[in-house]
């Protein structure tokens, strides 16, 4: 069970980490939905040149590979909550890397997840 925790909260910081710089490296592509068609291809083309946004993607795909290995030891009831310790480290490093505010209503809601997943990983 230890093993599995660990990795459980190894495969989180990668994915928390992979989510924010997803967002990083769409900041700078600019919002796709708002985007007049002429300039798609453009805004495609930097953001599939973006090295946020390419270090984003590696990262959520070596989560997804944890993940399934993950999946292949432990029950998904009890690996899937434990996984939400991402919220930790998304809030922390919106913060530090987008200048996000993370309001204390926002902690308090992590906090609540937290426990959950507390909660969980005893079962």
């Amino acid at each position: 069970m230890l093993k599995t925790t660990v990795l459980v909260l190894i495969a989180a910081m990668i994915g928390g980490t992979g989510h924010v710089l997803l967002s990083k490296g769409m900041k700078t592509v600019g919002d796709l939905t708002e985007a007049p068609a002429a300039h798609l291809a453009g805004m495609i083309g930097r953001a599939v040149s973006n090295p946020w946004l390419l270090l984003g993607v590696v990262l959520q795909a070596t989560f997804f590979f944890m993940y399934l290995t993950l999946l292949s030891r432990a029950n998904v009831s009890q690996v899937l909550p434990m996984t939400a310790v991402d919220y930790i480290v998304v809030a922390l490093l919106a913060q530090l890397l987008l200048a996000e505010a993370v309001t204390p209503a926002r902690w308090a809601g992590i906090g609540f997840i937290v426990l959950g997943v507390a909660l969980v990983s005893r079962t």
